[in-house]
Parts: structure tokens; sequence; C-alpha cells
């Protein structure tokens, strides 16, 4: 009976003690995060890792954020329209009714879809999910395309030969354009240059007329 007793004590200062620990590190935490807001330091609630193009932003969450919103299409295109005005894959292709099937698919009308920041999954610059052309293309590597069997998801960009924002180089006007152009650019040599000295020793160095403009 009185080992019944001493067990009931136990389990019953274990679950208090457990609630003591859990409210301390709410507290805490809470405590964290309130120091983190004062401080102006909200790196602290990073998910993850930031792509290389957005390191300087760390420093002002509201350069892109909202409070904890959602980042908008319109805060990207304030940086970046300017690179995207000639984007022939960008929003204004998926408005065409044409394509709107690929829209059920991948929501392309959203740049945070494709470039999901603080997500580290490709190593590029830009966080991308490596087989992201595969959502409206996969046929390509499965037999549409003779020249691409055996071709892996990642490969559109892995290759290094595909853009998503850039796509000139893959369309037939572009080839048609470009079919003078040799199939390899020029290899880049440095010229040669001739170096003609007057003086044939080095000069003894005066610590007195380098520092101090000469005064000491």
């Amino acid at each position: 009976m009185a080992q019944e007793s001493k067990k009931k004590g136990f389990g019953w200062r274990s679950l208090i003690n457990f609630k003591v620990a859990t409210i301390a590190a709410c507290l805490a935490l809470i405590g964290l995060f309130a120091a983190a807001f004062a401080l102006d330091a909200k790196q602290v609630f990073l998910p993850g890792e930031t792509s290389v193009g957005h390191y300087l932003f760390e420093t002002s969450c509201a350069s892109c954020h909202e409070g904890f919103k959602p980042v908008t299409n319109d805060t990207c295109m304030s940086c970046h329209e300017a690179e995207l005005a000639q984007d022939l894959h960008g929003a204004s292709k998926f408005r065409d009714p044409r394509w709107a099937g690929d829209l059920e698919k991948i929501a392309a009308l959203t740049c945070t879809t494709c470039h999901e920041e603080h997500v580290h999954m490709f190593d590029r610059g830009v966080n991308l999910q490596p087989d992201l052309c595969m959502a409206c293309h996969e046929g390509i590597i499965n037999g549409d395309l003779k020249s691409h069997d055996g071709f892996t998801p990642d490969g559109c960009w892995t290759a290094g030969c595909h853009n998503y924002h850039d796509h000139r180089t893959i369309s037939t006007g572009f080839l048609r354009a470009n079919l003078d152009q040799p199939p390899m650019l020029p290899v880049q040599q440095m010229p040669d240059r001739t170096v003609v000295t007057t003086v044939e020793t080095a000069p003894k160095p005066d610590l007195s007329q380098e520092f101090l403009g000469g005064s000491q």
C-alpha cells in the first residue's frame, strides 16, 4: 500500500515538473522573440538559408515581407521588373488561353511558386526545385524528343542549356536568325604584353618618405 502511494506521488510530481518545464520553455521562447523584435534582429525567424542574390536583404526583412504575410509578385517585380521585361515565358504567356491547362500543373503566375525563398533547393543562386521543368515538359525526356533521350529530370538547369525566363535559344525564330553563326564562340586569348622598365634595380626603401609626408 505504501509503495502504491509512493508511485502515485512520484507520478504527480513528474507531471507537475513536466508542466513547469514546458511553461518555462514557452516563456523563454516568448522572451527570445520579443528581444528579436525589440533589437530588430528578426533573422532568428528565418526558416532556412537565404538564396545568394538575397543575402543583402537579411538585414531588413521588411524589404520583402509585410509582417508575416507571403511575399507578393509586386514585391518581386519592384526589383526584377526590368530584367523580366522581355520574358517570353512569364505571366503573359500563361494568360494565353492556349496554355490555361498548364496552370493546373503549376501556378506559374506566382513568383514564389518556383522561387521559394529560405528553402535551399538548388545551387544556382535561386531557389528552384531541380525537376521544376518536368511539371509541363516531362514528355521531352520520355520519348517526345529523340535528342533528349536519357536526360535526367533536373538536366534542363544543371546542364546549363535552358533558362526559364530566357528561352530564346530554343525558339525556331532565334535559330533561323542565327543559322550563319559559328557553333562555338571563339576562344578568348590574352594579348601579349611588353613591359619596358626604366630602372634596373629597385630603389632603396626610405620610410621617412613613405609615411607622414616625409616630415619625420
